[in-house]
């Protein structure tokens, strides 16, 4: 299996403040990587500099073959040109945690933009793929909706839609549960449990652990700029060798309880019961390995 993502020692500062302290990891082709950790920590940075939403301090970033930036051995930053990075970003579809949905346009319109005047298809191309992508998050019926005749499930499904028109290589996903309702947060990460099991590779920062669980291939923990855990999601959902992985994991699930008593019953994904799973395995015995 080829790597479609390779990092390697990437930094980012602002300023005097330096967010990410030399960042490795690669992803792998129909890969899920979930990225955990306290807010805070770098994961949203990380993100955004995979397509120079932020661009990189330090290191290097390659993108399906394509280098997004690179550090020159005096220290300097080379960037991809202009049309390289378009052309880089037509293959990194990214969610935020925000819609950022066009207000004044319908779901099918939103989707249809980037897809018309960006790669050129025909309208009626672009209407077509919108029309099956919607139909494919639940929303066929919804297209000619706005926004604001939407709720903020529907909304960030639509987002999705939009990210997934430019048939994307790779899908970035920043948290893109925390500006809904609880009870709605289930209808998202039902739509992205499908789009794993249909191969996408796919980035995904998020604080649903029982989505980790169940879908990624492999956790990031990152706390401090750092990576500071990483492993399949069994070892590090279930035996996290390190104890600030340990206690970061401890936190959320004895928050886990309350949410729980106020979460209506959103499916296998996000109910109460896989986070049963979680806090039964794992293992909270205080040990450090770094």
């Amino acid at each position: 299996m080829s790597s479609l993502v390779q990092v390697s020692g990437l930094r980012k500062s602002y300023g005097s403040l330096e967010v990410l302290k030399g960042v490795d990891f690669e992803v792998d082709r129909g890969e899920v990587v979930a990225i955990i950790g306290p807010s805070g920590s770098g994961k949203t940075t990380m993100l955004r500099c995979i397509n120079l939403l932020e661009r990189p301090s330090g290191g290097r970033i390659e993108v399906d073959g394509n280098v997004v930036c690179e550090e020159q051995d005096d220290g300097t930053m080379r960037f991809a040109d202009k049309r390289s990075i378009r052309e880089i970003r037509e293959e990194v579809g990214m969610v935020f945690q925000r819609f950022n949905l066009f207000p004044h346009m319908t779901a099918l319109a939103n989707i249809t933009e980037a897809p018309h005047y960006v790669k050129g298809l025909s309208k009626s191309d672009a209407n077509a793929r919108a029309l099956e992508l919607l139909d494919s998050v639940g929303l066929a019926a919804k297209a000619d909706a706005y926004p604001l005749q939407l709720s903020g499930g529907q909304q960030q499904r639509v987002a999705i839609a939009r990210a997934l028109a430019m048939d994307p290589a790779l899908m970035l996903f920043d948290e893109v549960t925390s500006s809904v309702d609880p009870e709605l947060a289930g209808e998202i990460l039902l739509v992205m449990k499908e789009l794993a099991e249909g191969g996408m590779t796919m980035l995904v920062v998020t604080h649903e652990m029982s989505f980790a669980a169940e879908v990624a291939d492999r956790v990031m923990f990152i706390d401090h700029g750092l990576v500071v855990e990483e492993g399949s999601a069994a070892e590090v959902l279930r035996s996290p060798k390190n104890g600030r992985t340990q206690a970061f994991l401890r936190a959320v699930l004895e928050r886990a309880p309350m949410a729980a008593e106020d979460e209506a019953d959103t499916g296998p994904i996000a109910d109460s019961h896989s986070q049963e799973i979680l806090r039964s395995h794992i293992d909270t015995d205080g040990r450090d390995d770094g």
